[in-house]
């Protein structure tokens, strides 16, 4: 069933004196000693082991650092992900679905959008999300008709500076009658989101709008949940979580050739000596994902020398 021979070897066994002295020997015991079976090479260069015939190939090692990828659905839609491959630690990978919403997949188990992951990493907002990605625009109220109002969602809240009123809360969409208002408060100047284009939606909108964890805490315990397959004590600890998962040296390790390979690919200056992630990290990653979908970047070739 297995083409081998035992492999076995003399040895020999000298016990000292009881003074310790190296010179000297009371006894030495020699015997043949068996240490296991030596897979024999056939005239095809290969090997039989429990009856079934193997033979050895080269295994490459993939470098650590970030790789972009697409892939067709069975639907036709493109799917494009990004992976990022430590030297030791967590798998994180990011991919898009054919609702243009992106997710983060963890050890390639548990995903979820993407937009609980970046409030959990400390943009809870958002606006401070959407100003990330270059989502928000600076509308000037008396050159924008009404109609061209209607439909934009604001992103923070809207104050009548004279008396301090809030005329309208952050995340609301405007309406014929809110845009009038507006227009009649005096308010000069509005930032509002950018438009999502149905015909090409843009991936973060869509995510944000279709995840309903919309403040940090959520986000963090949502995300310890489905790591750890319970509720997290308290927020520190799932905060602490991710902090162990991605920005502890101890428990993740790029090395010196991710980081600078890291670096190259995004247009990074992170310090080499620094090897573990950083949220800077995670933001350039989703942003060269967004060109990768608008083909602005090119994929990788994940098996070139």
């Amino acid at each position: 069933m297995t083409y081998a021979v035992p492999l076995k070897a003399k040895m020999r066994l000298s016990i000292k004196d009881l003074t310790g002295e190296t010179e000297n020997y009371t006894e030495t015991i020699e015997q043949d000693v068996y240490l296991g079976n030596l897979p024999y090479m056939t005239d095809n260069g290969s090997f039989i082991i429990n009856g079934a015939e193997r033979v050895i190939v080269n295994q490459l090692h993939r470098a650590p650092g970030v790789f972009f990828d697409e892939s067709i659905h069975p639907n036709g839609t493109k799917i494009f992900s990004a992976r990022v491959i430590p030297f030791r630690g967590s798998w994180v990978e990011f991919m898009t679905d054919v609702s243009d919403c992106l997710h983060v997949y963890i050890d390639r188990k548990k995903k979820f959008f993407v937009s609980t992951f970046l409030r959990a990493l400390g943009y809870a907002t958002d606006k401070s999300m959407l100003e990330l990605f270059d989502l928000i625009d600076e509308v000037d109220l008396k050159k924008t008709d009404t109609i061209n109002l209607v439909g934009r969602r604001t992103v923070e809240d809207i104050v009548n500076e004279s008396t301090g009123e809030v005329l309208l809360e952050s995340g609301v969409v405007l309406d014929e009658e809110s845009a009038e208002a507006l227009k009649a408060s005096g308010i000069k100047k509005l930032r509002l989101q950018s438009p999502n284009d149905p015909t090409m939606p843009n991936i973060i909108l869509n995510t944000v709008e279709k995840d309903d964890a919309k403040d940090e805490e959520t986000a963090l315990r949502r995300i310890y949940t489905l790591l750890r397959s319970g509720e997290p004590p308290d927020l520190e600890t799932a905060r602490g979580l991710l902090d162990k998962m991605f920005f502890n040296a101890k428990r993740y390790e790029l090395g010196k050739v991710g980081r600078y390979r890291l670096n190259k690919k995004l247009g990074l200056n992170v310090d080499v000596e620094n090897t573990v992630l950083t949220r800077e990290d995670f933001v350039e990653i989703i942003k060269y994902l967004i060109d990768l979908r608008d083909g602005k970047r090119a994929t990788d070739d994940i098996d070139h020398l």
